[in-house]
C-alpha cells in the first residue's frame, strides 16, 4: 500500500539512515526527510502523512512539540517519538507520541515498530473509532519490565532461571504466579511452592502475560477516578482470563490458542484505562447514562464515544505487537457475531468467558448486557453456558483478591 512518511532529525547522518532504512522496508513506501521541523509542518500542512517520526532533542523544536502539532493538523497520522539522549521511560511520557524508539535501533526495530503501527490503524474501518483514537493524547508504551522479559526469553538456555528471579523479587507477580500454578486448572495435583517451578509449570507464555498485565494495572494506579475501581477490574480481568482458558481447553482448541485467550482475558480491559484518561469528561457521562437507564457501561460509551473500550484497547494492543488472534478476540468482544467466523474460536471463549465473570466479578457496579443467545447457538455452545458457570463456581475460592 502507498504511504507518505516523513522523518524529522536534525542529525543528517541520523536522518539519510533512518530514510534509507524505509525506503528498503516498502519499496512503495514514499519517505522523505527533513532536518528542519519548520519545514516538516509546512509538508504536513501540504499534504498529511500516514506517519511522522522525529527526533525528541532538536535545537529549533522538541519533537515532542513539533508532534503536538501533527495531532491538530493531521491527526490521522501515526506518530512516533525516538532518541538516544533521553532515556525511554522519560519518552513514554511524551503524550504527543503514539510510539516510542531508543537510539540506537536496529532496522529490525524500525521495520517492527512501522509495520505494527500501520497494522494498527489499518484495523479501524469504523468512522466513530477512528475520531477516538486519532483523539487520543496518552497512549501507554509496551511496560519496560514485559520487554526485559522478552530479551530474557530470547535465550532458551537461560530464560527459566532469569525469569524465576524476576517473578521471585516481586512479592505481588510470585503470589500470582504461585497461585496459578497451584490452581486446578493447571492439574498438576501438587503444590508449588518455589518461583522455578511456578514457571515450568506455568509456562513462558502464561508468565509473560501475568507480568505484561501487572505492569499495565501498575501504570494507572495514579489514576485515580471514582468512576473506576482498579482493584475490583483486575479481578475481573484476572477471573475472565482463568475461565477464557478453560473455556478452550474444555471445548478442545490447542493449547496455544488457550495460552492466547488468558492473554486476551487479563488485558481485555485496557481500552477502559485509555479512555478514561484521555475522555474524563465522556467517561463520567457515560456512566451518568448507564446509571439513569440501568444499561452496561460498555453500552453507554460506544453512545457516548462512538467507540466501545475493547476496540480501543484493542487498537493499543495492535500496536504493541500482542498476538493477532488475542488481540482479534479482544476486538471483537462486544459484537462477536459481526465480523463472522468459521466456528468456536478464541472470540467466543473470551466472549464466554468475560459475560461469566461479569456475573460474579464485575468490574463495575453496572449492569451486565445480556447473552447474545443466537451466537451461541450458532457456536454450538449454548448448552455448555451452564457446565461452564458451575466450573467458575467451584473455582471462584482462587480469587485474584487471594
Amino acid at each position: 500500500m502507498k504511504r507518505t512518511i516523513y522523518v524529522v532529525d536534525d542529525h543528517a547522518q541520523v536522518l539519510e539512515t533512518a530514510v534509507m532504512v524505509l525506503q528498503m522496508i516498502e519499496r512503495d513506501w514514499d519517505v522523505i526527510g527533513f532536518t528542519d521541523p519548520d519545514q516538516a509542518l509546512a509538508a504536513v500542512q501540504a499534504k498529511a502523512p500516514d506517519l511522522v517520526l522525529s527526533d525528541q532533542r532538536m535545537p529549533s523544536m522538541l519533537g515532542s512539540e513539533l508532534l503536538e502539532k501533527v495531532r491538530l493538523l493531521a491527526p490521522t497520522a501515526v506518530r512516533i517519538i525516538m532518541s538516544g539522549q533521553v532515556p525511554l521511560d522519560k519518552l513514554t511520557l511524551i503524550t504527543s507520541a503514539h510510539q516510542y524508539l531508543a537510539k540506537p535501533f536496529s532496522p529490525a526495530a524500525l521495520n517492527d515498530i512501522v509495520k505494527r503501527s500501520f497494522a494498527a490503524r489499518d484495523r479501524i474501518q469504523d468512522p466513530g473509532l477512528l475520531a477516538v483514537i486519532t483523539g487520543l493524547r496518552s497512549i501507554p508504551s509496551l511496560p519496560q519490565v514485559h520487554q526485559t522479559l522478552l530479551r530474557e526469553l530470547e535465550d532458551g538456555r537461560t530464560a527459566g532461571t532469569a525469569i524465576a528471579r524476576m517473578v521471585a523479587e516481586d512479592p505481588g507477580l510470585s503470589l500470582k504466579v504461585l497461585h496459578l500454578a497451584n490452581s486446578p486448572l493447571f492439574g498438576s495435583g501438587q503444590t508449588v511452592t518455589d518461583p522455578m517451578d511456578a514457571v515450568i509449570c506455568l509456562g513462558t507464555d502464561i508468565l509473560g502475560a501475568i507480568v505484561l498485565s501487572q505492569s499495565v494495572f501498575r501504570h494507572y494506579e495514579s489514576l485515580r477516578r471514582p468512576e473506576m475501581d482498579l482493584a475490583r477490574v483486575w479481578t475481573h480481568c484476572w477471573e475472565t482470563a482463568r475461565l477464557a482458558q478453560h473455556v478452550c481447553r474444555d471445548h478442545g482448541l490447542r493449547a496455544k490458542t488457550a495460552e492466547e485467550a488468558f492473554l486476551a482475558g487479563l488485558l481485555h480491559e485496557i481500552g477502559r484505562f485509555i479512555l478514561i484518561d484521555n475522555f474524563p469528561d465522556q467517561f463520567k457521562a457515560a456512566c451518568d447514562r448507564s446509571r439513569q437507564t440501568q444499561t452496561a457501561l460498555a453500552v453507554s460509551l460506544r453512545e457516548v464515544l462512538q467507540a466501545g473500550p475493547s476496540q480501543v484497547g484493542a487498537y493499543v494492543l495492535e500496536l504493541w505487537g500482542l498476538p493477532s488472534v488475542a488481540v482479534g478476540a479482544i476486538a471483537a468482544l462486544d459484537n462477536p457475531e459481526a465480523e463472522g467466523t468459521a466456528g468456536f474460536t478464541i472470540k467466543t471463549a473470551l466472549y464466554i468467558a468475560d459475560h461469566i465473570a461479569s456475573g460474579k466479578f464485575p468490574p463495575d457496579s453496572f449492569p451486565v448486557e445480556e447473552w447474545k443467545t443466537e451466537y451461541l447457538k450458532s457456536m454450538g455452545c449454548a448448552d455448555k453456558i451452564a457446565e461452564w458457570e458451575k466450573f467458575f463456581s467451584l473455582a471462584d475460592g482462587e480469587t485474584a483478591g487471594d
